[in-house]
């Protein structure tokens, strides 16, 4: 960025220069010459100003989103769950109308939210899947299943 600034620094003081060479020449060809430089290198400049002005709202636009980040990372905590999956949890009191979630610390720490979807239960494990980057685990503890021996089928 500062070698943009300094890169339209320099154009406006060739323009400057070019102005001033303008009025001292009283030849018309000559000056005629000039003014056709002068207006090349101010089209120049203004096609370098709209690329500044462009990368500005580029990087306000991501400043913004940077800070709205920062201020919803502050509704989550981070909770680890059994067997050591690593998940944020909507803080309490935090919902702002939303249904208590989780989102996933992969993407999390990559700066989205992206939640995590209780995928079901069964024999003790929770599943837990993440559309976004692909977390797929289960968390709680494996209870084998109960079987009655007469017919075998599973209680």
């Amino acid at each position: 960025m500062v070698g943009e600034i300094y890169a339209g620094y320099k154009g406006f003081s060739a323009i400057v220069g070019i102005g001033k060479q303008i009025l001292d020449i009283k030849d018309i060809a000559t000056r005629n010459t000039l003014v056709v430089e002068f207006t090349g290198k101010l089209m120049e400049a203004q096609q370098h100003e709209t690329l500044l002005i462009e990368r500005i709202r580029e990087l306000e636009k991501r400043l913004m989103q940077f800070e709205n980040w920062e201020a919803e990372k502050q509704r989550y905590q981070l909770v680890k769950l059994d067997p050591g999956v690593m998940m944020y949890r909507l803080k309490q009191g935090m919902e702002n109308g939303e249904p208590a979630h989780e989102i996933c610390a992969n993407c999390y720490n990559a700066g989205k939210k992206s939640l995590l979807h209780n995928m079901g239960h069964g024999n003790g494990l929770t599943h837990w899947k993440c559309h976004s980057c692909g977390f797929d685990e289960h968390t709680g503890h494996f209870i084998q299943p109960r079987t009655n021996r007469s017919d075998g089928w599973v209680a």
